[in-house]
């Protein structure tokens, strides 16, 4: 089961705005390069159902 916790890690103080990164964060994020691309592909590869593919490690 998941539980949901809504605290901060660790609090950021924020001086100004800046959309100029505001824009590049969700490409880094959910771009095709992009960390959950990346995760889903691990995933994905993780969860390969031919027998005895695993990790070849000897």
């Amino acid at each position: 089961m998941l539980a949901h916790n809504k605290r901060l890690q660790y609090t950021v103080p924020v001086s100004k705005s800046n959309p100029g990164l505001a824009k590049l964060m969700p490409e880094q994020f959910g771009g095709p390069e992009g960390e959950l691309a990346a995760a889903t592909r691990y995933f994905t590869q993780a969860i390969d159902n031919k027998p005895g593919a695993g990790d070849k490690v000897h």
